[in-house]
């Protein structure tokens, strides 16, 4: 997609801490579970080097193809042929311990509270853990859609 296409476009960037969970799962939600004419994109400040096996599982289950999300560094998103953020939005608490960078256009940024798959899973097991994540990051998604914090503008 150039970058021309992209500006014809919301474009919103989804930032975790390793782009590893909440941002990879909002990310592959909002632009195959969804019907808008937004894209998301998703980041970390501290990627891990690979995607964790059980957010492929859990992208198959809902049927996502899992091929196109790794993790990758907020500063891809920086570069000049990045397509143009115009809506950040990071995770609580996490997003209170790291500084964003100054993106081109300065974007807004908004917040959702969900609670990382890694922190659920001694209590749930590590599938488990990541399956109730992606329950609330759908829930998360569709609210804030829904009370106009992310973009709702349908697709044709």
């Amino acid at each position: 997609m150039t970058r021309e296409a992209t500006m014809l476009q919301t474009n919103i960037l989804f930032v975790d801490e390793t782009n590893n969970g909440r941002s990879i799962l909002a990310e592959a939600y909002f632009n195959n579970g969804l019907m808008t004419e937004a894209r998301a994109f998703s980041a970390g400040f501290s990627p891990t080097l690979e995607l964790d096996p059980h957010v492929f599982d859990v992208l198959r289950e809902e049927g996502i193809a899992p091929d196109d999300f790794c993790p990758k560094p907020i500063d891809v998103f920086l570069q000049a042929y990045s397509p143009r953020i115009d809506l950040i939005v990071g995770f609580k608490p996490m997003i209170n311990a790291y500084k964003l960078p100054m993106f081109p256009h300065l974007p807004p940024v908004t917040h959702l509270t969900i609670e990382p798959a890694q922190d659920r899973i001694e209590q749930n097991g590590r599938r488990r853990a990541f399956r109730a994540c992606f329950a609330d990051v759908k829930m998360a998604v569709d609210r804030a859609m829904a009370t106009g914090k992310l973009p709702n503008n349908q697709a044709a």
